[in-house]
């Protein structure tokens, strides 16, 4: 799966995230599993973004979607293009604690604290 063009950190080849474009002159700051990183802005910006808070935001607060459709606060353990590994870190829901891997994830499966749990 493609998500844009990869941004590869100089120093050590890190994938740090994807630029994809949105428009004509506009691209879209994405995450390693294509999630939006900030606003859609020229190339330039895009791919800053993509440099600053590419692998930094995966150490923030994230919210899964379950098959029921009910939102769990979480954090990514593992991310790659396809996949994405995660803890569920919900204090009002102890009794769902533990690990999950979401299969092609989408906002509609996982959303950033910043987007919130819908």
């Amino acid at each position: 799966m493609s998500h844009g063009h990869e941004v590869i950190r100089d120093s050590d080849n890190a994938l740090l995230g994807y630029v994809r474009q949105a428009g004509e002159d506009t691209w879209s700051p994405r995450t390693v599993f294509g999630h939006p990183l900030g606003p859609d802005a020229d190339f330039h910006e895009a791919w800053e973004t993509v440099e600053r808070r590419g692998l930094a935001c995966l150490a923030d607060r994230w919210w899964f979607r379950d098959a029921d459709g009910e939102w769990y606060a979480c954090v990514i353990q593992e991310a790659t293009a396809d996949r994405v590994r995660v803890s569920i870190v919900d204090l009002g829901h102890p009794e769902v604690y533990g690990s999950r891997t979401i299969e092609k994830p989408t906002e509609a499966t996982l959303r950033s604290e910043v987007s919130g749990p819908g």
